[in-house]
């Protein structure tokens, strides 16, 4: 049994551990909130952006238009983008985003699938599984800008405007709220109107005090817009700039997610370093007591 001496020692270690826990909460609450503000500003951007290019395809199939991005592959590899923390301390974030890209990309050969990490988990775990990377990234999980994401969106607009991949994947972690967050899969290509709407349906079921959507589901008005030069010309920059912010959007979500989840974590990682310092004092009082009551027991042997 531990004598009193290494109980206090325990104690003494568990306070210094909690007292780094309680400052890494208050540094990843810090982070979170900036993080959230980040990730809630560019929703209606996105939104609207989403609802601008759904209005360019109406005009482009009226007058017959096409374009390879919203065409469909039949050949081609696939290629995933996987956006992971940098470090662990943040639950089981990582590994729930890593898990979500295995279920969907085992079902295809590892020789028939192309990745991007951005964030070192995922990349160290889809390189030991034989996955081959062939973009990555990491350190982008404080003040990202959209230019770190373009490497990755030129990667995957050029690879299927070239057929060289049929589906490109999005896979991160979506930021609900700080308490709330899931891994999802999104398609980047081929372009899905009736994705692309449910994208908006969700980022505005996020944003905070958004009014209720209109009659017509969209909750978007319905504006006439005016294509200058032309909605031919205009497709490929819209579609490019489109995939650029999502990828950016997602790499945000991330991020807030990743500093609501090691927030969240080492609350209660201090709250059980709390609960561990009660039960060694209790027994270390007990320790005491019972070393008290022996040292008594022999001083009144040796009395009589």
């Amino acid at each position: 049994m531990a004598s009193s001496k290494d109980i206090k020692r325990r104690i003494k270690l568990i306070k210094t551990t909690s007292q780094i826990t309680r400052a890494m909460e208050l540094v990843a609450a810090t982070k979170m909130r900036k993080a959230e503000q980040d990730a809630r500003g560019t929703d209606a951007y996105s939104q609207h952006g989403r609802h601008i290019l759904r209005d360019l395809l109406a005009h482009t199939e009226e007058k017959g238009l096409k374009s390879t991005f919203l065409q469909t592959n039949e050949k081609g590899k696939i290629l995933a983008l996987v956006i992971t923390p940098d470090r662990g301390l943040c639950g089981a974030l990582g590994g729930n985003v890593v898990r979500e890209a295995n279920h969907i990309l085992s079902q295809f050969s590892k020789e028939d699938v192309d990745i991007m990490t951005i964030g070192r988990r995922g990349q160290d775990v889809l390189r030991r599984k034989g996955y081959n990377i062939i973009a990555t990234a990491t350190h982008l999980d404080w003040k990202p800008k959209v230019f770190d994401v373009r490497p990755f969106a030129k990667i995957a607009l050029d690879g299927y405007a070239s057929q060289k991949y049929r589906r490109v994947y999005l896979i991160f972690t979506d930021y609900l709220s700080s308490s709330v967050q899931r891994p999802i899969v999104r398609w980047l290509f081929p372009f899905s109107a009736e994705e692309s709407e449910g994208l908006s349906k969700r980022a505005r079921s996020k944003r905070i005090g958004e009014q209720p959507a209109s009659a017509t589901g969209s909750g978007v008005a319905r504006w006439k817009y005016l294509y200058e030069p032309s909605p031919k010309i205009i497709l490929p920059i819209i579609i490019r700039n489109l995939v650029e912010m999502e990828i950016y959007q997602a790499l945000l979500d991330s991020n807030a997610s990743e500093h609501s989840s090691r927030m969240i974590a080492m609350h209660s990682a201090t709250e059980n370093a709390k609960d561990l310092i009660g039960d060694l004092s209790l027994a270390y009082n007990q320790k005491r007591q019972e070393g008290i009551t022996r040292e008594l027991a022999e001083i009144s042997a040796s009395n009589t």
